[in-house]
């Protein structure tokens, strides 16, 4: 089969690890597949993979630049190709027709419609044309998770009449991971908004109110101008002892970071997928989440849940975390080996066939 990837808007994030776990093992998978990726001019999506990378110009600003392009140039690249089907890593590829091969699109979350004051207004607009043109156009859909394309029918009524599928992540490249303990901090995230740091740092204010041994946290994803007010946020919280920020960080020590972590601390309010909470199990550490559909889908039943969105249910589950058992732990991360990107691509590939 050959088949054209749109993974212009695959830089960053949860579809830059799938895009990236993709390409490198689809030979492995359909070694008989010839797969062209489309990607942005300065990206190194891709690299290293024995694809054929189109590489195309985006004009600035991004935002606006990247629709222009996919528009303009995806169209000519898939007349050229003629491929017999074309995957969308996000549902926004060129608002006119491609004319070429079925169009199946990649749904990750609907965040931006259902948590709106997450986002700029500027990029709630792009995306209502985009995706919306995308959910018209598309052949077949691929949910990364059961509750984004519940989501998806839910809110888009129409698309419920396509065929779709659902490929949950993989996990399994933490196998290549730094050999796991728990020697390190609690680790936890802040890069978004829908993480909720602030109650993370309420609950980790709640712990040393009430006199526990709070686990050191280091909260990951703190940058630029977002740092000095989460500082400030610690330090009026007077936990500035146990809980540390960094930055984003280079691969491989992100990587040393989460295989070293004590457990995974990850209250997010609104997930398509949540991968930390696999990639956590299947190293072995505890993991502590919210009740967040897609998090409860993706945990199995295996990770420590908060009973509702309070500074003191996060403490307490943190609590109960740092008790869990050895027994309880390996059955987590057998739960965690079910999730290859030997699956996902399998399942993708499925719904490409039509």
């Amino acid at each position: 089969m050959k088949i054209l990837i749109d993974a212009m808007a695959a830089e960053f994030g949860g579809i830059r690890t799938l895009i990236d776990a993709v390409l490198l093992q689809w030979h492995d998978v359909h070694p008989d597949d010839e797969l062209h990726v489309a990607v942005p001019a300065d990206s190194t999506i891709g690299a290293g993979t024995p694809h054929t990378l189109h590489k195309l110009p985006v004009p600035r600003p991004y935002v606006v630049g990247r629709p222009w392009a996919q528009t303009t140039r995806m169209r000519s690249l898939a007349r050229r190709l003629r491929p017999d089907a074309v995957l969308a890593t996000a549902p926004t590829t060129s608002v006119l027709s491609l004319g070429e091969g079925r169009l199946a699109t990649i749904i990750l979350d609907l965040r931006h419609e259902l948590r709106p004051e997450q986002f700029s207004r500027r990029r709630r607009l792009i995306r209502a044309v985009s995706y919306g043109r995308t959910y018209q156009m598309a052949d077949s859909f691929i949910a990364i998770s059961q509750r984004s394309l519940d989501d998806l029918h839910r809110l888009h009524p129409s698309t419920a009449r396509k065929p779709a599928v659902v490929a949950h992540l993989g996990a399994d490249h933490v196998r290549a991971w730094p050999q796991p303990d728990r020697t390190g901090p609690a680790v936890s995230f802040a890069h978004h908004s829908n993480k909720n740091p602030d109650l993370l740092l309420d609950a980790w204010a709640d712990l040393v109110a009430r006199g526990e041994k709070a686990p050191e946290l280091l909260v990951l994803g703190v940058g630029g101008a977002r740092k000095p007010a989460l500082q400030a946020a610690i330090d009026e919280r007077g936990i500035a002892d146990v809980v540390r920020l960094a930055p984003f960080l280079p691969d491989e020590e992100f990587q040393q970071v989460i295989a070293a972590a004590r457990m995974i601390v990850f209250p997010s309010d609104f997930e398509g997928f949540g991968l930390p909470t696999v990639e956590g199990m299947a190293l072995g550490k505890p993991v502590v989440i919210g009740p967040e559909p897609a998090c409860l889908e993706v945990a199995g039943g295996h990770a420590t849940v908060m009973a509702d969105w309070t500074p003191a249910a996060l403490a307490d589950a943190v609590l109960r975390a740092e008790s869990v058992d050895d027994e309880a732990l390996a059955a987590a991360r057998a739960w965690a080996d079910t999730f290859t990107w030997e699956r996902t691509i399998r399942r993708t590939r499925s719904a490409l066939e039509g």
